[in-house]
């Protein structure tokens, strides 16, 4: 079987060299480029292209470099940091834990371990479990994953995961189960993901499905160190881009105060539900344009509640919950003090139900649903900062969410470069959803620039 990682790779330097509009060996060896997208992605392609020695420039929408990562304190607690956006940077993550390193960013264990409360009951780690004939089930699909061709991979990808798992044995109760754990990793029910993308993730990640480190001190700490690296002078926030036009070698790339700007290549690094907002001349495609509108993104809100104690009786807790929040998970493990903070991760439809509330009473709703677990939960909280990443005007989402289907489509028609316009983002990478793979795509359109 050629795993999704080798996959991803073959494909990228394949869309590389596909010609479209003029091929890629006409620019210069070095020359202008303009990065749509301050985060991650953009951040990685503009960084690669200025230490090849082209004239660079970001621009972003946003008032804020990072894009979908985004740490935050409170103010009466400012020694702690939590996550709004991108959590986990893998075992598996390599690229990002290099530029740590050369950032001299120190990385903190963040593994957990999984609490369970269904219908009020709390059962500790490793007091619960699947059902021997789910775990049986779970076993031979993965050989059988190990050994797909690519016939076998396509076939994987027209169902969804809850049919897959339901086909190996998995029981109603089961699948309910895994419901619970799994949909928040894509933000949806298992029922809407695709049984490739979810195998892949589950098969080919960590044994803490990369949920391994974070950054001491907050993972906005790695786009602000990189954004140093590629001169802040480049960086222009605030300045949305409406138009991309290509004529000849050139592209002319116009932003919303009507300022055009003209380049020899673009990244573009927006995510593909807003693409339709900026003019390609010439047009992207059909089939690309209806792929960004057939893709959707994940409804995720991330609630991090001060508390005025530490109600959760280990430093590594973690709850899978049937309540309104998914999962829970202790944001401050390794940090020092007497107040704490826990995330409550909701998604789909709670994660809007929880968004449309006024922040005291989801604070409350939230730590009400703890109350099986410790009696003292509801009178702990303090404060509450949330994000509805739904609601976020610049991806209307948390990240790309591949249905059924979609895998070797939809993904693989939003990859492929417009003339010299080439497109990054964790959408289109090998580590989809994850900052690894928001940093590989960016660095990937850049060397396809490069040649």
């Amino acid at each position: 079987m050629t795993s999704r990682r080798a996959f991803l790779r073959q494909t990228a330097t394949a869309v590389a060299a596909v010609p479209v509009l003029g091929p890629t060996a006409l620019l210069p060896t070095t020359g202008r480029a303009v990065v749509v997208g301050a985060g991650l992605s953009g951040l990685a392609a503009a960084g690669a292209l200025a230490r090849a020695g082209w004239d660079v420039t970001v621009l972003d929408a946003r008032d804020r470099i990072g894009g979908r990562i985004l740490s935050y304190r409170f103010p009466d607690a400012p020694d702690l940091v939590c996550e709004l956006g991108g959590e986990w940077i893998g075992a598996s993550h390599e690229r990002v834990q290099q530029l740590c390193g050369e950032f001299g960013l120190e990385l903190a264990d963040h593994r957990f371990r999984a609490w369970l409360q269904r219908d009020g009951v709390v059962s500790a780690p490793g007091a619960w479990d699947f059902s021997p004939e789910a775990r049986a089930g779970f076993d031979r699909l993965r050989a059988d994953f190990e050994a797909l061709d690519a016939r076998g991979e396509r076939r994987l990808d027209a169902t969804d995961w809850w049919s897959l798992l339901a086909d190996y044995g998995f029981s109603d109760d089961d699948l309910r189960l895994r419901d619970l754990m799994d949909s928040t990793d894509f933000g949806e029910s298992i029922r809407h993901v695709s049984g490739y993308a979810a195998a892949a993730e589950y098969f080919e990640s960590s044994p803490a499905n990369e949920m391994d480190f974070k950054i001491v001190g907050g993972n906005s700490r790695l786009p602000e160190a990189m954004a140093d690296r590629v001169g802040r002078q480049r960086i222009r926030l605030r300045t949305p881009v409406t138009a991309i036009r290509q004529r000849g070698r050139t592209v002319d790339v116009t932003t919303a105060d009507g300022e055009t700007l003209t380049a020899d290549a673009v990244v573009c690094t927006v995510a593909a539900r807003v693409l339709d907002r900026i003019v390609f001349d010439p047009p992207l495609p059909s089939d690309q344009t209806e792929a960004a509108e057939a893709l959707q993104y994940a409804r995720i809100v991330k609630n991090q509640v001060l508390c005025g104690e530490r109600v959760w009786e280990a430093d590594d807790f973690s709850l899978v919950s049937d309540a309104t929040s998914h999962y829970y998970f202790h944001s401050t493990q390794r940090q020092a003090g007497t107040q704490g903070i826990v995330c409550a991760y909701a998604i789909g439809e709670k994660a809007d139900v929880l968004a449309a509330q006024r922040d005291e009473r989801r604070l409350h709703r939230i730590l009400d649903d703890l109350a099986p677990y410790d009696e003292r939960a509801p009178r702990a909280g303090r404060a509450i900062a949330s994000y509805a990443w739904q609601r976020d005007p610049y991806t209307h989402g948390a990240y790309a969410l591949y249905r059924p289907g979609q895998w070797f489509s939809v993904r693989e028609t939003l990859a492929r470069r417009h003339g010299r316009v080439h497109f990054a983002g964790e959408h289109l990478a090998d580590w989809q959803g994850f900052m690894e793979g928001a940093v590989n795509s960016g660095e990937d359109a850049a060397a396809a620039i490069l040649g």
